[in-house]
């Protein structure tokens, strides 16, 4: 039986918000990878308008922080940053090595640095210094 924690509620808000932005980062890097453009390109872009529409999202409705916004801009721009960086090193590394197509790369990239960035995000971008871990 799983014990509906509030932590695992914002967990589960956090994978919703993750889908809204697979939508917007996938849909982003298929079209521009139809377009011939490099897997690099497509991947930084749609990282651009999903880490937008991200930032809204978990700050107001998953992690429901009002104060501190430069901060945690700043910090919730890092992790995005770390996550990039891991999706481009997973999908190169599919692509180049594993013999994956970039389509399935994107895929694969996502659903590893979805862990990460969640206690990234929930522990050190929108941390509540007021509450326990």
């Amino acid at each position: 039986m799983i014990i509906f924690t509030p932590s695992f509620l914002q967990f589960i808000k956090y994978c919703f918000v993750g889908l809204l932005n697979t939508v917007v980062f996938y849909g982003i890097y298929y079209l521009l990878l139809q377009v011939s453009l490099s897997f690099v390109v497509a991947a930084t872009v749609g990282n651009i308008l999903a880490i937008m529409n991200s930032f809204l999202w978990n700050k107001f409705f998953t992690f429901k922080a009002r104060k501190k916004v430069a901060s945690e801009t700043i910090r919730f721009l890092i992790v995005c940053l770390g996550q990039y960086l891991i999706n481009l090193f997973i999908i190169a590394v599919c692509v180049n090595f594993a013999g994956i197509t970039a389509e399935w790369g994107g895929v694969i990239a996502i659903a590893v640095s979805t862990f990460i960035a969640f206690f990234a995000h929930k522990y050190w971008s929108f941390r509540d210094k007021n509450k326990n871990l």
